[in-house]
């Protein structure tokens, strides 16, 4: 099977001068291929947001959802 490119998209846990959390911060790595990479890049940056932002609000949200509910997000 051959692989197709991949564009590795890295989040940083700050946004526009305020940071997340009193705490340390992280780094999560994805692999998306370019396609995929490039309309989210487009369409975040149309709305007016930066991936990591709508990758936080996504995780957030997940974990809320999903069982963590009572974390301080």
């Amino acid at each position: 099977m051959q692989e197709s490119a991949t564009t590795y998209l890295i989040l940083h846990y700050t946004m526009r001068g305020h940071t997340m959390s009193k705490g340390k911060q992280a780094t999560i790595n994805i692999r998306l291929d370019e396609d995929t990479a490039k309309a989210f890049k487009d369409i975040v940056e149309r709305d007016g947001y930066t991936q990591s932002l709508v990758i936080r609000e996504f995780i957030k949200r997940y974990i809320k959802k999903n069982g963590q509910g009572a974390l301080d997000l």
